[in-house]
């Protein structure tokens, strides 16, 4: 479950062999009537793809729910992709900084940056960057998005609000799925592995029956202290967490015997991913399908 890596050197090695792929030259919006974007996140390049439609390219650095975004080291397809890019479209907070290197290293005029987490305003050494989850929030990134773009492709400027608004308002089964677990569950204590759905739990009113500094702990590539491992377990043995939430994308032998221990104790256990996976649909079914099956965990 290891997060935060350097991966300084592996990001010049890859800027020095894509940049002298790629040429000098980069095609504009105007050019090739398609903005060209990158997307540090899969989720976040099929948000891009539903409001630019047609009229955007698309590359996903990260999109296999098997890779662990925190340790992704960037190679020469990455570099092409970004010195070829009108719009680069990163989550911020750390969570994708590889990203943000490859841009720095090669600057472009006929290149804006979107950066999700100053969009939302959420800034500190311990904000929760899976800013995906907070759904209530992700209007304000579609538009943001859909402002992006039409600045790259004025002509196209009211296709992708309209398009913005129909991602808006294809939300609401999410969110009306957050509602029933609030109305029906509102501070029933849950547990969580790592602080992937925090946004998630948060708004549907739930709480954290386990020490935050466990998951911290383990975000920081640290191991929780004998003290907080004890109350996790005890928490899952005495069943006062009525659900375990756990990262199916980042699993360890402690994650392992944590769900063990769930299973044997009898606490539901919900798995959740930090990337979107191959077989969904799209980023709405992918989050619908986690609330209900958080909301179905609980009880119904």
């Amino acid at each position: 479950m290891s997060r935060r890596r350097t991966k300084g050197a592996a990001v010049v090695a890859a800027l020095g062999a894509g940049l002298a792929l790629a040429g000098c030259g980069t095609p504009s919006a105007a050019q090739t009537g398609v903005v060209n974007v990158v997307a540090g996140e899969n989720f976040w390049g099929d948000i891009v793809s539903q409001i630019g439609g047609d009229h955007v390219n698309v590359t996903s650095i990260i999109d296999d729910p098997n890779t662990d975004p925190h340790e992704y080291e960037s190679d020469n397809k990455d570099a092409i992709a970004i010195a070829t890019s009108q719009l680069v479209v990163v989550n911020g907070l750390g969570y994708d900084d590889f990203v943000s290197k490859l841009v720095d290293a090669s600057p472009s005029d006929d290149r804006a940056t979107l950066t999700v987490a100053d969009v939302l305003g959420v800034d500190g050494d311990d904000a929760n960057p899976h800013l995906w989850y907070d759904t209530a929030q992700l209007p304000k990134v579609a538009a943001a998005i859909a402002d992006a773009l039409a600045k790259a492709d004025p002509d196209d400027a009211a296709t992708f609000t309209a398009n913005a608004q129909t991602f808006d308002d294809s939300l609401q089964p999410i969110l009306d799925v957050i509602d029933q677990i609030k109305a029906k569950y509102a501070g029933t204590e849950i547990a969580y592995t790592e602080r992937v759905p925090g946004y998630l739990v948060e708004a549907a009113g739930l709480q954290l029956g386990i020490p935050a500094s466990f998951t911290q702990a383990v975000e920081d590539d640290e191991d929780p202290s004998p003290k907080d491992t004890a109350a996790f377990d005890d928490a899952i043995e005495s069943r006062t967490v009525k659900v375990l939430l756990y990262n199916a994308q980042v699993t360890d032998q402690q994650t392992t015997e944590i769900k063990q221990l769930a299973a044997s104790s009898g606490v539901p256990v919900v798995g959740v991913t930090e990337t979107m996976p191959p077989d969904a649909h799209d980023f709405q079914s992918w989050q619908l399908g986690q609330a209900q099956q958080l909301l179905t965990a609980l009880g119904g």
